[in-house]
């Protein structure tokens, strides 16, 4: 029995370390990939690799069919594409008012010591290929320093972290943090003195001046002291001493934390109607359920977990942070003449009033 036991956990352990390989931001070759390779995850039955693509608004793409990933350097079976997550699969694809969108493709498990893959389009007309993606970093200092990709013999060549035993690519970038490593306390809602909530801080995005913003690169500069450059510009933590930090962005800010219990409040439950009367937001514990009417009906329902709540100390402001195929989205909750007006960011004119529970 003791010997049995002992095996069963010796697989699940193997089990779960398959599960949790995680590479950010590899290194890869890639001769027209217009978008970046972010994160692959592996597990025992599937493969994800997660992209971000920024484009002029309007513009469209879309994943083929024969989507596969490989070997790279191996003559061994491709691996074609199982579902995908923020896109859909032969459908084309056009980018929004935000200019950039993040998505994942999902294919069969790869062996457990491959260690660079190709991904590429086996269709007549295919021509998104990258090569030598390199999955065995460890993730410590997965993000660039420049935007920009250097060039080699023509082909866009992106690197990672400093990485000294890695014959194929020479880094430039300097070792940086991941989001998770900084200090815990780091993480929560930041109010100035006037109870304004300037920040929120979560270990996957930072919502500042009203934008969701993704992180690119962390760096050290001391004990407690970090730059941190985001999609959208740049934040510099010179102190964080319990619930008191202090930053500078476009000035220098002392704000207070505090934790977010990302309850809704009861009033803010129940339906939301546009003020054209077409739309419909049906808001619950966890989810934001968005109702587009047409003259025929209901064609659209819309399904947006909530992932952060934030409130203003007066309480007449409201922040959710929706979470939808790997993309997020900032609602507000304004108190206007005693009465909640309800926008999502980026679309001033689609304003929502409560009509019932």
């Amino acid at each position: 029995m003791k010997r049995s036991f002992l095996i069963l956990c010796t697989i699940l352990c193997w089990k779960t370390s398959i599960a949790q390989k995680v590479t950010y931001n590899p290194d890869y070759i890639s001769t027209n990939f217009p978008g970046k390779v972010t994160k692959v995850e592996q597990t025992g039955t599937e493969t994800i690799l997660h992209f971000s693509m920024k484009a002029p608004i309007g513009s469209r793409f879309l994943i083929a069919a024969r989507t596969y990933i490989e070997n790279s350097g191996e003559d061994t079976e491709r691996l074609y594409i199982k579902k995908s997550e923020g896109v859909n699969i032969s459908e084309w694809f056009q980018i929004s008012h935000s200019g950039e969108v993040r998505y994942k493709l999902y294919f069969p498990a790869l062996g457990r010591d491959v260690k660079k893959i190709n991904y590429g389009e086996s269709n007549p007309k295919g021509n998104w290929f990258i090569y030598k993606l390199d999955l065995i970093k460890n993730g410590r200092g997965f993000i660039k320093n420049s935007s920009e990709p250097m060039y080699a013999n023509g082909e866009r060549v992106f690197f990672g972290n400093k990485h000294i035993e890695n014959d194929d690519y020479a880094s430039t970038g300097e070792r940086t943090m991941l989001p998770k490593d900084l200090p815990k306390a780091f993480f929560g809602n930041w109010y100035d003195k006037h109870g304004t909530l300037i920040l929120i801080t979560t270990p996957d995005y930072i919502v500042s001046n009203s934008r969701v913003q993704y992180y690119q690169n962390i760096k050290r500069t001391g004990n407690i002291n970090f730059t941190i450059k985001t999609n959208r510009g740049s934040l510099e933590v010179l102190n964080i001493e319990g619930d008191i930090m202090t930053i500078r962005q476009d000035k220098l800010s002392t704000l207070k934390r505090k934790p977010s219990n990302n309850i809704i409040l009861g009033f803010m439950k129940g339906e939301w109607l546009h003020w054209q009367r077409v739309k419909r937001i049906t808001i619950t514990d966890d989810y934001f359920y968005n109702d587009d009417r047409g003259s025929m009906g209901v064609y659209d329902v819309i399904k947006s977990r909530i992932d952060h709540v934030a409130i203003s100390h007066s309480g007449d402001i409201i922040w959710f942070v929706l979470y939808r195929e790997g993309n997020y989205q900032l609602y507000t909750a304004r108190k206007t003449n005693g009465k909640y007006i309800l926008t999502p960011r980026g679309y001033p004119g689609a304003r929502y009033t409560k009509i019932k529970n």
